[in-house]
């Protein structure tokens, strides 16, 4: 056994150095930076804490509670399907590390697996150039080190799921190198599957690569002198359709996942594609040098900057030295530097980008797909470096006023994000590079532990630099609010075991109900669908593309929307509440958290605030159902269930363009069959409006107001008494963003979620007859405009009625998973339509009484089903898809890959290419 490590180790040291120097070189940057288990800092930052970690949480959760969420999850908003997000986000075989780590340590499997698949990334791009070009030693280490430190890995391993793509990137070059050689195209075949299968947007980029990199390669093969030139065109032609055959056949083996993909990217990332081709320039194509610099990044260069290209000077100048080593045909460097000048200009010209990012603008990290920009480079870096013996004197003089030129136009751009010292250390570290190639022909033994050492400094300063200028999150702060959450979901579901809806005035991130496992509103994926924002908007909630945030609902909303229980932080404006609604007298009993016995000191903090992100005074009409020492839990009376009968008039409401109360009156009262001919949501006028330090114009729809003098306060205060205790909501101008004004409600700030697109539906009182309420909008910005300002009051009688009707008709469950409903309802003789609060998909079927029913969609997002009156036996299922005819595919496939496969077998290589590959 020993013997065997011994030989191992003796004989794979560069492929081991390949993985265990970045793996090194991280968890070292991890220490210095304190991230979590190193320290209170974690990795849950941007998306990789508002998203990601949600879903792997709901991953864990399908493995070990709950199957069925695997296709479809009520706790991804109201219910979607789940093949989309998992394609995107979760297939990635390296995942299953989740299921090792237990729940509450989370965090410390998304800091192991971000090492393991950088680590493996060099590990991969050091296979290939061990088997396809002949790579060994230290060198062999070196450039393996390059392309897994490389600007791009550093900067995008918040985004993990795109770091699979880099580890399957040098397998599927691989494969091609196979395919072309031996004429053998299985492991092409598997690997770009598994690329697919793990991450298809990446996959994706990939694919368009392939396609010119495949081409450079063939350009690039020279022939056995004994063939004619038709030989060579037909080995050409033969060696093209292995490459189209192999590559049909890798994606049709993912056929399985990529056809449901397919058919939910429709519904929602595919729905929002314009195809709009802009020909103009994203920047001057000399700032693109900015990025060859050393910790070329901030936090800035996230949302909108530059290409990132960083991959070290011992790469970048052997790439630079490939277009003069004579060493290639004259045919491939020509080719090979088209395709450079293509990538240089697909990173700036904003019609080629949107086509490397599937024809949609990205939104934050731009320039994804260059990464295979920097596999090009440096593959061809270090085949250039193999094949040189080294530099000649007017190379070298040329190599130094190049890095000068370089060097003098970052620093004259004075750009925010490199410092002259990040610009001298590049340099000088160049320089040396260039030196060291100068005396390779004297093949010095320690010349290429030298080049590698120069290299891991190097990159390793590099990714130093880069995470130093994250913003980490705490890990206590994480570890206390999922702990909180959990509790009061435990609490919740352990007194009711029902199928309703949960939502909060607090949030870590949309996708709470992902990560602590319930059903809910608010969410937030690239996947999601669109109808559901639509819908949300137009009921006058906080959304966007792939989000929604339930922090402006009504009390008709919740009941509507199946929202039973709300949980509430415990701030001033809720204390108030509690005193003066006798809340503890209502209490059932009150199970207060113990912060003191919390299974570990360092991932529990009880100075924890929960963050707000909305105003609810309506929770007064709520009943109290549990308090602990941070939250207060409210049971809705007036909920509806998430099925229930009710009148055919609902088919007929359509939204209500910027009129969101209007439009929720139309739903209500349709669902009802209500003939009232009162309204639900009656306008009411404010009392008095102060000014202080404003001009107001007004206009025929609104009022303008102006700063009198600039540089003082300046805000408009609008009172007003309710004269019941009903409910009051004002509307509010979709153009007044955070950045203009900044609200208070009886002198508490008002709190809402910032970014929205439609008319919003605020909260401004309830149970305050009598009581003067004031809403102050403070201007921030010298001038303000507000349109759609409209008060209010939601006619509680109406309200209640209606809902007390439709309360009558529930659903008595019998059965019920995420993929499966079943149970009894009766009908009554005014109501034709069984309608459900859940969206609408061509995945569900429904059965009455066993007999097969055609489902309609309602409100133009919402799942109904056509009935008569009577007490009907329902069943709901729900099937993904295109996800039958896409297994079938896939096996097809297997068969028709294994049949290729051991035909070629039988084939025996005539040698016809000569190149580096086993060379």
């Amino acid at each position: 056994m020993h013997h065997s490590v011994k030989s191992f180790v003796k004989n794979q040291w560069p492929l081991l150095l390949a993985f265990f120097i970045p793996c090194l070189i991280l968890s070292g940057i991890y220490i210095v930076q304190g991230v979590y288990p190193f320290g209170n800092s974690s990795l849950m930052t941007v998306d990789l804490g508002q998203q990601y970690v949600d879903f792997f949480s709901y991953y864990r959760q399908t493995f070990y509670e709950d199957p069925s969420s695997l296709f479809y999850s009520f706790s991804k908003a109201i219910g979607g399907d789940m093949i989309g997000l998992w394609a995107y986000y979760l297939t990635s075989p390296f995942n299953l590390i989740f299921l090792i780590f237990p729940q509450n340590q989370i965090s410390l499997a998304i800091t192991c697996l971000t090492i393991l698949k950088i680590s493996l990334t060099g590990l991969s791009f050091g296979w290939l150039l061990k088997k396809a070009f002949n790579g060994d030693g230290f060198i062999l280490a070196a450039f393996s080190v390059s392309y897994a430190l490389m600007g791009y890995t550093i900067v995008n391993q918040l985004n993990i799921m795109w770091l699979d793509g880099l580890i399957f990137l040098p397998l599927i070059a691989l494969g091609l190198e196979k395919l072309l050689f031996e004429r053998k195209g299985l492991t092409y075949s598997l690997f770009l599957t598994l690329a697919l299968f793990s991450n298809y947007y990446i996959a994706y980029m990939i694919c368009l690569f392939l396609i010119a990199y495949f081409l450079f390669r063939l350009v690039g093969m020279t022939y056995s002198p004994n063939l004619s030139f038709k030989e060579k065109l037909k080995a050409n032609f033969a060696s093209i359709l292995l490459f189209v055959w192999h590559s049909i056949l890798g994606a049709g083996l993912s056929a399985f996942l990529l056809l449901p993909t397919f058919f939910s990217l429709l519904e929602s990332k595919a729905s929002y594609t314009k195809l709009v081709f802009d020909w103009e320039l994203a920047f001057p194509f000399h700032e693109m040098l900015s990025k060859l610099m050393i910790g070329a990044f901030n936090f800035d260069q996230m949302p909108s900057g530059y290409p990132n290209i960083f991959i070290g000077s011992l790469a970048l100048i052997s790439f630079v030295f490939y277009f003069f080593n004579h060493s290639f045909p004259i045919r491939e460097r020509i080719v090979g530097l088209i395709l450079i000048v293509f990538f240089v200009i697909s990173m700036n010209l904003k019609a080629f980008n949107i086509v490397w990012h599937a024809l949609q603008y990205p939104i934050w990290y731009p320039y994804r797909f260059s990464f295979v920009v920097c596999f090009f480079m440096i593959l061809n870096g270090f085949r250039s470096f193999m094949k040189k013996d080294g530099i000649r004197p007017i190379e070298t003089f040329f190599s130094v006023i190049l890095v000068a030129i370089i060097g003098i136009n970052v620093y004259q751009k004075e750009y925010d994000f490199i410092e002259p010292s990040q610009i001298i250390l590049t340099i000088v570290l160049s320089l040396m590079i260039i030196f060291m190639l100068i005396i390779k022909p004297q093949k010095y033994k320690w010349l290429p532990f030298l080049f590698f050492l120069v290299t891991i400094i190097e990159m390793g300063t590099n990714a130093q630099i880069d995470l130093s200028r994250l913003s980490y999150v705490k890990q206590d702060s994480f570890s206390t609010y999922q702990y909180l959450l959990n509790s009061d979901i435990a609490t919740i579901k352990n007194e009711d075991p029902g199928f309703y809806r949960i939502e909060k005035t607090f949030s870590r991130s949309k996708n709470d109900s992902l990560q602590a496992n319930y059903s809910s509103v608010s969410h937030f994926s690239s996947t999601f669908e669109k109808d559901i924002p639509k819908f949300f908007g137009h009921l006058g909630l906080p959304v966007g593309d792939g989000f929604v945030s339930y922090s402006n609902g009504t009390l008709l909303t919740d009941s509507i929307l199946g929202i039973k229980y709300y949980i509430s932080e415990q701030n001033e404006l809720y204390r108030s509440l509690k005193k003066e609604t006798d809340f503890t007298t209502k209490l059932p009993s009150i199970d207060k958290v113990d912060l003191k016995k919390q299974p570990s000191k360092k991932l529990f903090n009880p100075a924890f605030q929960l963050s707000l992100n909305q105003t609810k005074p309506d929770l007064r009409a709520y009943l109290p159902f549990h308090e602990s020492n941070k939250t207060v839990i409210y049971e809705n009376p007036y909920v509806l269930p998430i099925i229930f009968g009710s009148n055919e008039d609902i088919l007929n409401v359509k939204s209500v363009h910027n009129q969101p109360l209007q439009y929720q009156e139309s739903i209500l009262l349709s669902l009802a069959g209500s003939t009232n001919d009162n309204s639900l949501f009656v306008p009411t006028e404010f009392d008095t409006t102060v000014y202080q330090n404003v001009s107001v114009t007004e206009s025929f729809q609104s009022k303008s107001y102006a700063k009198q003098i600039i540089n003082d306060d300046a805000s408009i205060t609008f009172q007003f008494k309710p004269e019941s205790n009903d409910s009051y909501y004002l509307t509010l101008d979709p153009d007044i963003k955070e950045e203009d004004v900044t609200f208070y409600l009886n002198g508490i700030p008002f709190t809402q979620y910032p970014t929205y697109r439609d008319v919003l539906v605020l909260n401004l009182a309830h149970l305050n007859k009598g009581d003067t309420i004031t809403f102050k909008v403070a201007l921030k910005q010298n001038s303000l405009t507000l349109n759609y300002f409209n008060l209010y009051r939601l006619d509680k009688t109406i309200f209640s009625s209606n809902v007390k009707k439709l309360q009558q008709n529930d659903l008595i469950i019998e059965n019920q998973n995420n993929t499966l409903i079943q149970g009894k309802i009766t009908i009554q003789p005014d109501e034709q339509l069984i309608f459900t609060s859940i969206p609408y998909s061509k995945g569900w079927s429904a059965k009455i009484n066993g007999v097969p029913v055609e489902t309609k969609k309602a409100l133009n997002s919402l799942l109904v089903i056509p009935t008569k009156p009577g007490t009907h036996n329902i069943t709901l299922s729900y099937k993904t898809p295109w996800l039958k005819e896409g297994v079938i595919l896939s096996m097809i496939v297997i068969g028709v890959l294994l049949i290729t496969h051991l035909l070629q077998s039988k084939v025996v290589s005539n040698n016809i290419y000569r190149g580096e590959y086993d060379e």
